[in-house]
């Protein structure tokens, strides 16, 4: 069969490489590059993780999945130990993150694919011979026998034809955003943690991303805001946003992060996962659309890719 995908996050790629053996796969990828959430943003000399910061490995299917990357260095340990702060939670379970960035998992699995990177599909539309996509750039890919779009909930919903089988199952998954404030350095400073976990919003999460596996040398932190939190101020204006998490990142280092030479906030409209689908993966055979990602199973990273070997395996 001839089938797009729509997104080149691990969900998609993980879907990309278990069908590209048995039928022609073409990925369609918004953003420059793989990685979806759990991309990795480069501002010479900086580098930083802003969406997903570490995984674990619960099931033995994952633990499976993760082993070649272990073995070639693309997947190290990290962190040992997280500085909590307020009433802020971690599992105890073993943590890990990709080199020599977050995307490391997702670049391996997109060579050799047929990757299409800044390509954002807007319309889908079916004839006789299958499915055409639209492009925001006004080209036309297809025919398609299916699609299948591992993009956030709300986005799937909104690209969907309403006639799809699972279109008031996908109406019901509830998704948050998240801001990350990306902090360069020209001198290391004194923190007694490499990542804070914090109870006390604005702030959910801060790192010092050089301090992960295979990261260039100059000393970068990343800050995440609470998901609650970002959700009340999604459409702030983004300086008076970046304003509240410096000071309240600052009084939580004990430290004045403003003082970074580098500062740039990007926002997640669609970060994590409030409500879930509860299975693996949406799939409407008589139309040939499918829809699979971490928001079916929850917000983790390991979500993603077992929604995507469950849909992979149905198909």
């Amino acid at each position: 069969m001839n089938i797009a995908i729509i997104g080149a996050g691990l969900a998609g790629l993980t879907l990309a490489r278990r069908l590209s053996d048995s039928h022609s796969i073409t990925v369609f990828e918004k953003a420059r590059g793989p990685g979806g959430r759990m991309s990795t943003r480069r501002a010479t000399p900086f580098a930083f993780d802003h969406g997903a910061q570490y995984f674990t490995a619960e099931t033995e299917a994952f633990r499976t999945f993760l082993e070649p990357f272990l073995k070639a260095g693309t997947v190290a340990a990290w962190p040992d130990t997280i500085h909590l702060e307020g009433d802020a939670k971690v599992s105890g379970k073993a943590k890990f993150a990709a080199t020599p960035g977050m995307n490391g998992i997702c670049k391996s699995l997109a060579n050799g694919l047929d990757v299409r990177a800044g390509c954002k599909i807007e319309a889908l539309e079916r004839g006789a011979e299958g499915w055409r996509l639209q492009a925001a750039s006004g080209d036309t890919y297809g025919p398609f026998d299916w699609v299948i779009s591992t993009a956030p909930a709300p986005q799937t919903e909104a690209l969907f034809p309403e006639r799809f089988g699972g279109m008031e199952r996908l109406s019901r998954v509830e998704m948050q955003g998240c801001f990350a404030l990306m902090l360069g350095f020209d001198a290391p400073l004194e923190l007694a943690w490499s990542a804070l976990k914090s109870g006390l919003p604005p702030v959910g999460w801060i790192a010092i991303n050089s301090s992960k596996p295979g990261r260039p040398d100059p000393f970068s932190v990343l800050v995440q805001s609470s998901n609650a939190w970002a959700e009340q101020h999604l459409e702030d204006d983004p300086e008076a946003v970046k304003v509240m998490l410096l000071k309240a990142a600052s009084d939580l280092a004990g430290i004045d992060l403003s003082a970074a030479s580098h500062q740039v906030l990007h926002r997640w409209r669609y970060a994590a996962t409030a409500t879930a689908l509860g299975e693996p993966f949406l799939m409407d055979r008589e139309i040939h659309l499918a829809a699979c990602g971490d928001w079916c199973l929850g917000s983790k990273v390991e979500a993603a890719f077992l929604s995507a070997d469950a849909l992979a395996d149905a198909i």
